[in-house]
């Protein structure tokens, strides 16, 4: 019984893959010139969600190793020695430990000179980790717009079908066809659109989330550095 069963179902079982990436290439392929365009803004925003959310990830912009070092600088003060974590810093290729390198360096002789400088330079990180996130909210607008040519293009059609009226009347399959295309084209359009803009507002809030992480952490880093530093040359003199 069982064997009856499988050999029953397995030619269905076979075919359900096919029958489906058939579906999907006949839809695609009803669209025309329109719905390729559509179909490489999909392949591009696919690229792009995947490259920015590898450019965000914790490890490539704050680690929690570097966190910690960071917070552990007054137990470096208190040594006398913070060259072990100038060298850490050094090290790690994260963008905290560029920013926590740049704040402890000492080649700043004042506190709001220290500040400006490692502002400056965080607005540059930023930036360069927006790479992208731009393109996402193009893609919000332009696949939609896509979507509409298709449907603009597909009605035009529609209407000659119908003015081009035989002996039979107008050319009901054509009709259909055309319409088809265009509901097509619309839902196309709206399925590159929609986790675009999914994407975008995750990718914008993370980014928000990381700038406001880097600037507390960096102003008790440098608020930190300043007041140890501070007291051992006032110690000195």
């Amino acid at each position: 019984m069982t064997s009856s069963f499988i050999d029953s179902h397995l030619p269905i079982l076979a075919q359900a893959p096919t029958s489906g990436i058939g579906l999907i290439l006949d839809f695609l392929s009803t669209g025309g010139y329109v719905m390729a365009l559509i179909v490489l803004c999909s392949i591009a925003a696919v690229a792009v969600m995947i490259m920015v959310y590898l450019q965000l990830r914790d490890d490539v912009v704050l680690p929690a190793s570097v966190i910690s070092q960071l917070r552990s600088l007054p137990n470096y003060a208190a040594k006398g020695d913070i060259r072990p974590l100038q060298d850490f810093l050094e090290r790690d290729p994260s963008v905290l430990a560029r920013l926590g390198s740049l704040a402890i360096s000492g080649e700043y002789t004042s506190k709001a000179d220290c500040v400006e400088a490692v502002a400056t330079q965080a607005k540059q990180e930023i930036h360069r980790m927006e790479r992208g996130v731009p393109f996402l909210e193009v893609m919000v607008t332009v696949a939609p717009l896509l979507g509409l040519m298709g449907t603009t293009a597909a009605l035009v059609g529609m209407f000659s079908a119908f003015g081009a009226e035989g002996q039979n009347g107008p050319d009901t399959t054509a009709v259909a066809r055309e319409i088809g295309v265009a509901l097509r084209c619309t839902i196309a359009g709206l399925f590159v659109a929609v986790p675009s803009v999914l994407a975008h507002t995750y990718f914008a809030r993370r980014l928000d989330a990381i700038a406001v992480k880097i600037e507390s952490t960096l102003h008790d880093v440098i608020h930190t550095f300043f007041a140890h530093f501070e007291v051992h040359r006032e110690e000195e003199s």
